[in-house]
């Protein structure tokens, strides 16, 4: 499994951008979580093989239908999944 951090900008937060991107997580097998950070960014930390990974940032791009995504940055990291949630959750 790959891993790549995420932090989104633009209008994401208060406009469903978590809950879109846990069920695009879900749809595609991606584990993980997503958070709003304090800076009005949302964070995405997931796992994955390295082609869902790049389809589910695709999808990060695209966004709920209220926000509007300026950048995703992405931080391809070797941090190895430890297994203990074999699901993709909204933290905070």
């Amino acid at each position: 499994m790959e891993h790549v951090r995420c932090i989104v900008t633009g209008r994401v937060q208060m406009v469903r951008y978590r809950l879109y991107a846990e069920a695009q997580a879900q749809k595609l097998g991606v584990v993980g979580w997503v958070e709003n950070q304090p800076d009005g960014s949302v964070l995405v930390e997931a796992w994955a093989e390295k082609a869902v990974l790049e389809t589910f940032i695709q999808k990060l791009w695209k966004g709920s239908p209220l926000s509007r995504v300026d950048k995703v940055s992405e931080i391809w990291e070797n941090i190895p999944y430890d297994g203990a949630d074999a699901t993709f959750i909204i933290r905070r």
